[in-house]
């Protein structure tokens, strides 16, 4: 007959045993949003875009499913992965119109889009698409403490279309397509009237002009840069070229 002494090492391994299988049990209570809330905590994007994926693909409905499909476009966003997560925002924005979240949500959707803006030697698409999402949003919330960077935004996403109009003015003038330059010229100072490049535009609309002979367009691009940028080289070089017109 064993001694009680010799059980006890089989004892210690059952609770030990029970211990770990108690351990794993309070573990498997957390549901998918719990775990997708912890990653999300920790900056763990993937992690947590898969378990509030599952969680949403089991249905459900709630607060829990509204803050659930909120963190999963925040956690894209986090991620970088910003098509994705501009889809999320506009899920979210569409099936919970009446969430504190909302103006948030509209205005991630829009930032969305300048996070995927180009240089602008490259396809402008995006950049487009931010201005159109961040003008709704300032129509939308015009007192959202996010006024402030969407203008700024905005401001930089138009300076940005205005480098590609005058950079694709200035190939069709290596290219001399004259008629083609002009039009873009014109698109820049239509378009972005308050951009930087404005007097440059200006002054390399009125050399064509010139060139072309078109005196009463010429008087008035002259008239404009000399009024609206005295002090601009590009002033002080149009004098140089129309005398006649000072």
């Amino acid at each position: 007959m064993r001694s009680p002494g010799s059980r006890r090492p089989l004892t210690w391994l059952l609770a030990l045993a029970l211990l770990a299988l108690t351990g794993c049990a309070s573990g498997e209570k957390l549901s998918r949003k719990e775990r997708g809330d912890r990653a999300f905590g920790r900056g763990d994007w993937p992690q947590a875009i898969d378990e509030y994926r599952l969680y949403l693909d089991a249905g459900g409905g709630g607060a829990e499913t509204m803050e659930a499909q909120y963190q999963l476009a925040r956690a894209y966003y986090e991620n970088e992965d910003f098509p994705t997560a501009a889809v999320e925002f506009e899920i979210f924005q569409r099936n919970y119109p009446r969430s504190d979240s909302l103006e948030a949500a509209a205005y991630y959707e829009a930032h969305c889009w300048v996070r995927q803006s180009l240089p602008f030697d490259r396809d402008q698409t995006p950049t487009e698409q931010a201005i159109r999402k961040l003008e709704a949003f300032l129509l939308d919330y015009p007192d959202s403490p996010y006024r402030e960077p969407a203008r700024r935004s905005i401001l930089a996403l138009s300076e940005k279309l205005a480098h590609k109009a005058l950079a694709t003015a200035r190939l069709y003038q290596r290219l001399r397509r004259p008629e083609a330059a002009r039009l873009y010229y014109e698109k820049l100072l239509r378009e972005h009237p308050t951009s930087a490049l404005v007097p440059e535009a200006l002054f390399e609309l009125l050399e064509i002009q010139v060139d072309e002979e078109d005196w009463e367009a010429a008087r008035r691009t002259f008239e404009r840069l000399r009024g609206e940028y005295p002090g601009s080289d590009s002033a002080r070089r149009a004098q140089d070229l129309l005398p006649e017109l000072r």
